[in-house]
C-alpha cells in the first residue's frame, strides 16, 4: 500500500496507464484533496482521465481517506511554510498517518518536504522504471512512455531525462 499525490495519477490516468498503476501498487491511499483535484475538478473541467481515476476509486484500489483535524491544520502549516500546494501537503500528512514510508509525488519542493518527514518520495519516472524492472512493460514501451509523458506536458529536465533512458537501457 502506498500514498499518492495528483500528478503520479494524472500523468498515468492521461496515458491509459492507470492498470499498470494497479500491477505495482494495487492499493492507493489518497487524501480528499486529491480526490477533489483528480476527479471532481477534473470532471468539471472535462478531463478524461478524471473518468479513469473515478473507475480506480469505484474499483476501490484508489481508496480516498480524511484526514484528522489535527492533520489537516498540520497540512496546511506544511503547505505553507514549503511552499507546496495543499494536496501534496495533506497527500504527505496523510502518509505519516497511515504510517507509509513510500509516497508518489512529483513536485521538486514536495519531494523535499516529503524527505524531511521521512517519507520516501518517488514519482511518476519511478512507476516506469519499475514497470520495467517487473517486465510490466518492454524497454521500448517504457521510451514510449516517456517521450507521451513529455507530449503530455509533463516536466522534466534533460539530465533526468537522459538518466532515464540510460536506467532503462541497463534493465
Amino acid at each position: 500500500m502506498t500514498v499518492s499525490n495528483a500528478t503520479p495519477l494524472i500523468y498515468m490516468a492521461k496515458l491509459g496507464k492507470l492498470q499498470l498503476l494497479k500491477s505495482i501498487f494495487p492499493q492507493i491511499q489518497i487524501p480528499q484533496e486529491v480526490k477533489n483535484e483528480t476527479v471532481d475538478r477534473g470532471k468539471e473541467k472535462g478531463y478524461p482521465h478524471a473518468i479513469s481515476i473515478e473507475q480506480a476509486l469505484k474499483e476501490g484500489w484508489i481508496t480516498p481517506h480524511p484526514l484528522t483535524e489535527e492533520n489537516n491544520k498540520k497540512s496546511e502549516a506544511l503547505a505553507k511554510m514549503a511552499g507546496i500546494d495543499i494536496g501534496e501537503a495533506q497527500a504527505i500528512i496523510l502518509a505519516k498517518q497511515k504510517k507509509e514510508k513510500l509516497i508518489l509525488i512529483d513536485q521538486t519542493n514536495a519531494r523535499e518536504a516529503a524527505r524531511q518527514l521521512g517519507l520516501t518520495p518517488r514519482g511518476t519516472i519511478y512507476i516506469v522504471l519499475t514497470a520495467t524492472k517487473r517486465k510490466l512493460i518492454t524497454k521500448e514501451e517504457a521510451k514510449q512512455t516517456l517521450e507521451k509523458l513529455i507530449d503530455a506536458n509533463f516536466y522534466i529536465s534533460a539530465k533526468i531525462y537522459s538518466e532515464t533512458l540510460k536506467a532503462i537501457e541497463k534493465l
